[in-house]
């Protein structure tokens, strides 16, 4: 089977609890056989747009961070560009998305509606988004960081609504998915970290 990973995080680095799991996934699939792709940004400390990690395939895109809109539209542009030129060379049977930004993007197009989809829901993007950021006490920045909050929300949304089942690690955050998004509880399912 070839399935496809999309990520905001990278495997040639494990910096915490995200990259931890995309690697132990893409790893284990990797070595009963399947062969395993990684879309993801292309970071600060990688120095080429490729490269094969414990024979999984990353590929990597460019993104632009001069500021919150072009870091989005390049982000989105450049992830489907990249898509593009994985789906000529394969025949994706299973997309594994893990962080909503690329999931977005890649959601976004045509070609991907009869592929199977499994969202990885590490924490909701939103809610990591506000503890990560103080909220402003000045009304432009507030309102700036009121839509970068909402923009998440709707995003994350939108992506996991596109997936066939949604992984969690926790029953905390399949009660958070219920929650926020409403989705149905029998599209997710708990997988604990360490299982």
């Amino acid at each position: 089977m070839n399935i496809l990973f999309a990520a905001d995080v990278s495997i040639s680095k494990v910096l915490g609890g995200a990259e931890r799991v995309l690697l132990e996934q893409t790893t284990r699939l990797s070595e009963k056989g399947h062969e395993v792709h990684i879309i993801t940004r292309k970071l600060p400390f990688h120095s080429s747009s490729y490269e094969k990690i414990r024979n999984v395939h990353e590929w990597r895109y460019d993104i632009n961070k001069k500021n919150s809109f072009t870091f989005i539209v390049s982000s989105i542009l450049n992830c489907q560009k990249l898509f593009k030129q994985i789906s000529q060379r394969i025949t994706i049977d299973l997309i594994n998305f893990h962080q909503p930004f690329s999931a977005f993007a890649i959601n976004l197009l045509r070609k991907t509606q009869k592929i199977k989809k499994v969202y990885t829901c590490h924490s909701l993007a939103f809610e990591e988004y506000e503890t990560r950021n103080p909220k402003p006490s000045k009304l432009l920045p507030r309102t700036s960081y009121k839509i970068n909050s909402y923009s998440r929300r709707r995003i994350e949304k939108y992506s996991i609504s596109k997936c066939d089942l949604i992984v969690v690690l926790s029953e905390f955050t399949k009660d958070k998915l219920v929650e926020h998004y409403k989705i149905k509880p029998e599209k997710i399912y708990v997988i604990p970290w360490g299982s």
